[in-house]
């Protein structure tokens, strides 16, 4: 029973940390249609930062994890304007593989100026609380676990409640129909481009003290989020967090009972019903901002 409870734990608190890393992916391809396939390496600017700020000045990660959130949104909003919007209008090929460009270019400006080496950031939010003789609580994930939930909460009602939320809402359910009743799309699309990128950024700052920093760590956090966003629903955000505590409780759980290979079968089991979901549920398990069909116009 021990062993049941702490794998239920650490699949929650896992979750958690997997919901803040795709918020910003899942919101991006749900409003604009964009697979941001640098999504990866903007996690890992984001923890960069946060170690710079660690080791030269010696601000905890969670401390500097705001500013990285404002200085992410400056990054994001520049290169929506720039870049992004030149190709948003073009077949979805085009924008994967502009994106795809820019995980290459940040990947390896990443190594220039880092260097290869794996790094971690520390943080006074560190080691494990006993809640019994054989169960722990990991403080570090659970502080990165409700933090998550505020900015979950947070989007969430900013996307209800506000204009500007209601008319990102709008964009993403159809484009056609929200320039006709006189939203910007450009403007919208910079926002949302923007808020997600700092989302994105925030989620390295916060797991620099959990996962190794390195210019290459990109692509697997790229493809955990594409299948929670693929199995969840895009845009959603009760679906990043239903999604990430899915595969959370799947990794912990497998990694738990099944020794040995336990860690690798569960990421397997992850996809398997990745696959399952799209072929039974294709618009996702909790629905979306974005019509399946409008994914493929």
């Amino acid at each position: 029973m021990d062993q049941f409870l702490q794998a239920l734990i650490n699949g929650v608190a896992l979750g958690g940390m997997y919901a803040i890393l795709v918020l910003g992916f899942s919101v991006i391809w749900g409003v604009m249609g964009v697979i941001n396939f640098a999504h990866g390496e903007f996690v890992m600017l984001g923890a960069y930062m946060a170690w710079l700020a660690n080791n030269q000045l010696g601000v905890d990660p969670f401390l500097s994890a705001p500013f990285i959130f404002v200085l992410m949104m400056g990054i994001g909003y520049l290169l929506q304007l720039l870049l992004v919007n030149r190709v948003i209008d073009r077949p979805h090929l085009v924008s994967l593989l502009v994106m795809f460009g820019v995980s290459i270019i940040m990947a390896n400006g990443l190594k220039l100026i880092f260097s290869a080496d794996f790094r971690r950031a520390d943080s006074s939010l560190r080691g494990a609380y006993d809640l019994t003789d054989n169960i722990t609580l990991p403080v570090t994930k659970t502080a990165v676990f409700f933090i998550a939930l505020a900015v979950l909460g947070g989007l969430s009602l900013f996307l209800q409640s506000t204009r500007l939320g209601k008319s990102i809402r709008a964009a993403a359910q159809n484009r056609e129909a929200a320039q006709i009743v006189g939203i910007n799309i450009n403007k919208v699309y910079a926002i949302t481009f923007a808020l997600c990128i700092g989302i994105t950024g925030l989620a390295g700052a916060l797991i620099s003290p959990i996962l190794s920093i390195a210019p290459f760590q990109g692509p697997p956090l790229t493809l955990r989020a594409f299948a929670v966003t693929a199995m969840a629903g895009l845009g959603s955000v009760k679906g990043a967090l239903g999604g990430a505590i899915v595969l959370g409780l799947i990794e912990a759980t497998v990694a738990v009972y099944v020794s040995g290979i336990g860690t690798n079968l569960a990421i397997i089991a992850s996809f398997v019903i990745l696959v399952v979901a799209l072929v039974v549920r294709p618009q996702g398990l909790f629905g979306g901002l974005r019509p399946v069909d409008a994914t493929a116009s």
